[in-house]
C-alpha cells in the first residue's frame, strides 16, 4: 500500500464515521466498487476513490465538515469551484498533496481526496439541467459549439428537417443537448460562479421525485405500463441520466478490503449494467490512475496550498497549465488523432491476427468446458471461460474491426450477446440485423475459411498441448 493509499482510506473512515454518527448513507461506487469486489487490497499504484450518497446526505455532510473539521478538510463542489468539470463533490485533504498533470480539470483543492457522485432523489426543473449541460460543455471550452447546437435545433424544429440537428450532434460528438437552450438564456443572466451554485442550489432544493418502472417487477409491468415508482438518478459524464432503484442505499453487502469493511449494492449486475451498459463484464471501464505516472506530484505532508504558493511565481498560474493541457487535448482530438488514425486501424488490423493467434491458443484446451457450458446454458461459466475472446471482439469493434477465430467460439459469443441485449438494427427492407452479424461483416473471409489451428498445422508449426 502506498502513502497516497494509506492517506485515501483514513478519509474514507473518517467519511463513514460521520455517516455513522449523522445518520448518512454511501456506497462505493463506479470503478472504485469493482476494484473492491475484485480484490481484498490495493493491487497497484491507484490514487482516485470514489463512492456515492444521496445529494440531500452529502448537503449535510458539506455542513459537517465546514463545522467541524475545516482546519483539515474541505468539501470542493461548484459551490467553491465551478471549474470543476461535472457535478461533483471532493472530500479534500489540506495537509497533503495531489497534483495530478495528466488532468485537464481545474481544481483548487489539489489534496488528496474522495469523490463522491451525487445521487438524486429528485428531479430539477428544465432550466436547471439545461444549465448544468451548459457549464459542463464551457468547462471543456465548448460554449461556441453549444451556441451552434442551439442554433441547428432551432433550424430542425422551424422546418422539421431533423439532419440539421444530427448534423450539427455528430460534428461536436456530443450525444445530447437536451434543455441546453435554457441554460443558455440563464447563463446570459449569471456569472459562472452564480450558474454554478444556482444549479447546486436548485437540485438540493428539487422536490419531484424521479421516477421509473425499470426496476418494478415485468408481470405488474405488464399488468399496468403506466406504472412507476420512485428512483435515484445519476448524471454521467455525457448528460445521461442513469436510474437506480431507491433501494440503492438500503439494498447494501459489505466487502472486505484493506482490512475494512465497505458498503457496495447488493445487485453487482444490475448497478455495473445500469453505469456501463449489459456487457460491462467485458469493458474495459474500470482502469483507475496510478501515482506511478511521471506527471503526478504528490507528498502526503506538504499542504497542497504551499504547492500553489511556490509555483505561482513563474508568471503562469494552475489555472493557466490546466487550460494548455486541455486545449493540447482538443488538439489532440481534432487534429492529430484524425490523421494518425487510417494508420491506427492498419496496424489494429495486422494485430488483429496475432490476437486470434494468440487468444485461440489460450482457449485450445478449454473447448469441452466450454461446449458444457453452452450445452447447459450456463451463461455465467460461459462468460468467464470466453473472457478473452469478448474483450477483444468488443475492442476491436470499437474500431470497426471484426473479431473471429472459429465458427465453435463464435457460437458461443453469438449466445453471451443475444443473452446481453446487445443492440439489433433493421436494414431498408426492415430485416433484423443483430449483434454478431454486425460484427461478421466486419470480419475477412479468409477468417471464415480457415482457423488459426487449420493455418498453423498446415505450414507445419507443431502446436504443443
Amino acid at each position: 500500500m502506498t502513502k497516497i493509499q494509506k492517506r485515501i482510506l483514513e478519509l474514507f473512515d473518517e467519511i463513514v464515521s460521520i455517516c455513522e454518527k449523522e445518520n448518512l448513507k454511501y456506497i462505493v461506487a463506479n470503478e472504485s466498487a469493482r476494484y473492491v469486489l475484485d480484490h481484498k487490497k490495493f493491487a497497484d499504484d491507484q490514487c482516485y476513490f470514489k463512492i456515492s450518497m444521496p445529494l440531500s446526505d452529502i448537503d449535510k455532510l458539506e455542513k459537517y465538515v465546514s463545522k467541524n473539521l475545516s482546519d483539515t478538510r474541505e468539501i470542493e463542489s461548484w459551490r467553491n469551484n465551478y471549474r470543476l468539470q461535472h457535478f461533483k463533490f471532493r472530500y479534500c485533504d489540506k495537509t497533503s498533496l495531489l497534483f495530478d498533470g495528466g488532468s485537464s480539470e481545474f481544481k483548487k483543492s489539489y489534496g488528496i481526496s474522495i469523490t463522491i457522485n451525487p445521487m438524486r432523489e429528485f428531479e430539477p426543473s428544465d432550466e436547471v439541467r439545461g444549465s448544468e449541460r451548459f457549464l459542463v460543455l464551457d468547462n471543456f471550452k465548448q460554449a461556441s459549439q453549444a451556441k451552434w447546437i442551439v442554433f441547428y435545433k432551432l433550424i430542425s424544429r422551424i422546418t422539421g428537417i431533423k439532419r440539421f440537428k444530427s448534423h450539427i450532434m455528430r460534428k461536436v460528438k456530443l450525444e445530447n443537448a437536451n434543455y441546453l437552450h435554457q441554460g443558455m438564456m440563464k447563463a446570459k443572466k449569471m456569472t459562472r460562479e452564480e450558474l454554478a451554485k444556482y444549479i447546486v442550489d436548485e437540485n438540493v432544493n428539487a422536490t419531484k421525485p424521479y421516477t421509473s418502472n425499470r426496476f418494478i417487477p415485468e408481470e405488474k409491468r405488464l399488468a399496468d405500463p403506466t406504472l412507476r415508482e420512485n428512483c435515484f438518478a445519476y448524471m454521467d459524464g455525457k448528460a445521461n441520466v442513469i436510474k437506480f432503484p431507491l433501494d440503492l442505499f438500503t439494498r447494501v453487502k459489505t466487502t472486505e478490503f484493506e482490512g475494512r469493511q465497505m458498503k457496495v449494492y447488493e445487485d453487482e449486475e444490475l448497478y455495473f449494467s445500469q453505469l456501463y451498459g449489459n456487457n460491462w463484464q467485458t469493458k474495459q471501464s474500470f482502469e483507475i490512475g496510478g501515482s506511478d505516472r511521471a506527471v503526478v506530484i504528490w507528498d502526503v505532508d506538504t499542504p497542497y496550498q504551499e504547492f500553489l504558493d511556490c509555483v505561482s511565481g513563474d508568471g503562469y498560474s494552475i489555472l493557466d497549465l490546466v487550460d494548455y493541457k486541455m486545449d493540447y487535448n482538443r488538439w489532440m482530438g481534432r487534429v492529430y488523432n484524425p490523421t494518425v488514425n487510417p494508420a491506427v486501424k492498419t496496424f489494429n488490423q495486422a494485430r488483429r491476427s496475432v490476437d486470434r493467434i494468440d487468444i485461440w491458443y489460450k482457449l485450445r484446451n478449454k473447448y469441452d468446458a466450454l461446449r458444457k457450458a453452452y450445452e447447459n446454458d450456463d451463461i455465467k461459466k460461459l462468460k468467464s471461460l470466453m473472457k478473452p475472446y469478448l474483450s477483444a471482439s468488443d475492442r476491436y469493434y470499437d474500431d470497426k474491426i471484426g473479431f473471429y477465430i472459429d465458427e465453435e467460439l463464435f457460437k458461443y459469443a453469438t449466445k453471451i450477446w443475444e443473452n446481453e441485449g446487445r443492440p439489433s438494427s433493421f436494414d431498408s427492407e426492415g430485416n433484423e440485423i443483430t449483434y454478431a452479424m454486425k460484427v461478421l461483416r466486419l470480419v475477412p473471409e479468409i477468417y471464415l475459411k480457415e482457423s488459426p489451428e487449420q493455418y498453423l498445422r498446415s505450414t507445419g508449426v507443431p502446436i504443443f498441448d
